[in-house]
């Protein structure tokens, strides 16, 4: 029993959270889980949550992204259930920032933005006041 050797130590990379480094004091070797082996994690529908992923719907559908498929393929980092509720959320008026101006002298137009959906497809609607 004196001679058995401690638990090879477990890490993660910084920065990535998909990769586990194993250390067995000679040489570091990482192994790159796939995503059916990584856990899925559920987030909470916060509002603030659905204000985040309204925000990430509207700029997917500005893209060209008006399907759910598209937006789907859009969006990887969220679930279908995140992505129906960030629409839902959407549906309402949503206070947005976008740039304007020029390089040398940049100001931020503040506007409001909606989805509408028409049939399967969304649309965007914006009203500045």
């Amino acid at each position: 029993m004196k001679n058995q050797m401690p638990p090879i130590p477990t890490f993660l990379l910084r920065g990535h959270a998909d990769c586990v480094v194993n250390s067995d004091r000679t040489n570091f070797e990482a192994v790159i889980y796939g995503q059916a082996d990584m856990p899925q994690v559920k987030n909470k529908l916060t509002a603030a949550f659905k204000g985040r992923v309204a925000q990430a719907v509207i700029s997917a559908i500005k893209a060209g992204d008006d399907t759910f498929g598209k937006l789907r393929k859009a969006l990887p980092n969220y679930q279908d259930s995140e992505i129906r509720a960030g629409i839902r959320f959407a549906k309402k008026w949503i206070p947005m920032l976008e740039r304007k101006g020029t390089r040398a002298k940049p100001y931020m137009q503040k506007y409001q933005a909606r989805v509408v959906s028409n049939g399967k497809r969304y649309e965007i609607v914006t009203y500045s006041s």
